[in-house]
């Protein structure tokens, strides 16, 4: 591996550690649950490789819409447009967004996978979002957003489809604060993205909550804990 791929490279949790962050943020859901903000349940399914997810967005969509749709010639689509992956590439949207980005109609398809699966999945994401958008004859391409999500494995994605008019604009209206004992505080500074994703993501979220992470002298080594931090609610 040469120096530049060194620099170059993301870091990816581990399993140990993606088990950890997967609690955390299993943790916060719950938090944000019971202060009394929505939280979605995706669907969990198996998929192995780019083209099973884009079926698996096909298939929520048809749902969410009522539509008509067929998975069987799906692939040879998939394949056809992906030839044209340079000239789509404008529908992949970034991690966070400005507000002159974001769409105000139409669907947005949340597609949570594996930290190892993430990259290609966002790559393909204008491709799954042109195959959907052509198999169900929707008048606007769905934004397909890929997600590192913790709390699937490999091989598995979480869809979640939604109107675009339900999907808040901005941030979520709450901080997730993670108190730990010491021995885990780099490991937790180093998943906060993930957390912030894997949560933004089950919430319906464009926008990823702030994660912070602090040392408590409370907690035992091994011990974490789990604060939503609510900001002013209007009225």
């Amino acid at each position: 591996m040469s120096e530049d791929d060194t620099k170059t490279r993301v870091w990816v949790p581990g399993p140990e550690e993606k088990r950890l962050g997967a609690s955390v943020a299993a943790e916060a859901l719950k938090k944000v649950a019971e202060a009394g903000y929505p939280v979605f349940e995706p669907r969990v399914c198996r998929a192995t490789g780019v083209k099973a997810i884009a079926r698996e967005v096909v298939r929520e969509l048809g749902e969410l819409t009522g539509l008509e749709y067929s998975l069987k010639g799906i692939d040879k689509v998939f394949d056809k447009i992906l030839t044209k992956l340079p000239v789509i590439k404008h529908v992949v949207a970034p991690d966070d967004f400005h507000d002159e980005e974001l769409p105000m109609e139409g669907y947005v398809v949340f597609v949570g996978v594996d930290p190892r699966e993430y990259t290609e999945v966002r790559e393909k994401a204008p491709v799954i979002a042109v195959t959907a958008r052509e198999e169900l004859d929707l008048d606007k391409t769905p934004l397909v957003l890929a997600r590192n999500d913790l709390c699937v494995d490999k091989g598995e994605c979480a869809v979640l489809a939604l109107h675009a008019a339900d999907v808040p604009p901005e941030r979520p209206p709450y901080d997730v604060e993670v108190l730990t004992h010491r021995d885990l505080y780099g490991q937790m500074v180093k998943l906060a993205r993930f957390i912030a994703s894997t949560v933004a993501t089950r919430c319906g979220y464009l926008k990823f909550p702030y994660v912070t992470v602090k040392e408590s002298l409370l907690l035992d080594p091994g011990e974490y804990k789990v604060r939503i931090k609510e900001k002013d609610r209007p009225g």
